[in-house]
């Protein structure tokens, strides 16, 4: 975990991630059906966790539920349906980013507008944060978590931890 004087940034381990796809003619169905988020940007909480990431397609997240029962209780609610359920936990690792400067941090990285009226608690966007592509979600006014492929995610927490060492992390807490 690395600790700076406006944020902290830790590594979340054991953390279930299955990506969920839909035909798109089934996509309103489905997502009613399982309450997934309808509209762009989205996410829900519950467990699991419902990312947004198109309009067929969402990152279903759990600290509690583990992979093979999300997939059964995708499969229930879907049956009959034509889907794609993946488990992709060990592609991607889940970086936690909570603090009063963790929006400077994540505005120095990426193009998205960060401020709490733009990006508040419960939004979720896939942007390419620090030249890398991050799912990053808004769990908390102050905390967010950035799924990243495993391949990058030591390359995203230096950077990040980085970003600590500049003098705008420090003097411009949540933009």
């Amino acid at each position: 975990m690395a600790e700076h004087a406006g944020f902290k940034l830790k590594q979340i381990d054991g953390r279930a991630i299955v990506r969920l796809r839909v035909r798109p003619d089934a996509a309103h169905t489905a997502s009613e059906t399982m309450q997934l988020p309808q509209q762009a940007l989205q996410s829900s909480s519950g467990d699991p966790n419902a990312h947004w990431l198109g309009p067929d397609q969402w990152l279903l997240t759990s600290k509690n539920t583990s992979v093979a029962d999300i997939l059964i209780n995708i499969d229930e609610a879907l049956s009959g349906q034509l889907y794609s359920a993946t488990d992709i936990t060990c592609a991607l690792n889940c970086l936690s980013l909570t603090g009063p400067t963790a929006r400077t941090v994540l505005a120095m990285g990426c193009g998205i507008d960060m401020h709490p009226d733009s990006f508040p608690t419960g939004r979720c966007v896939r942007t390419r944060f620090a030249q890398v592509p991050v799912l990053i979600v808004a769990s908390g006014d102050s905390h967010f978590d950035l799924y990243v492929d495993r391949s990058y995610a030591q390359y995203l927490f230096e950077w990040i931890e980085s970003a600590g060492e500049d003098p705008m992390t420090c003097s411009r807490p949540d933009l």
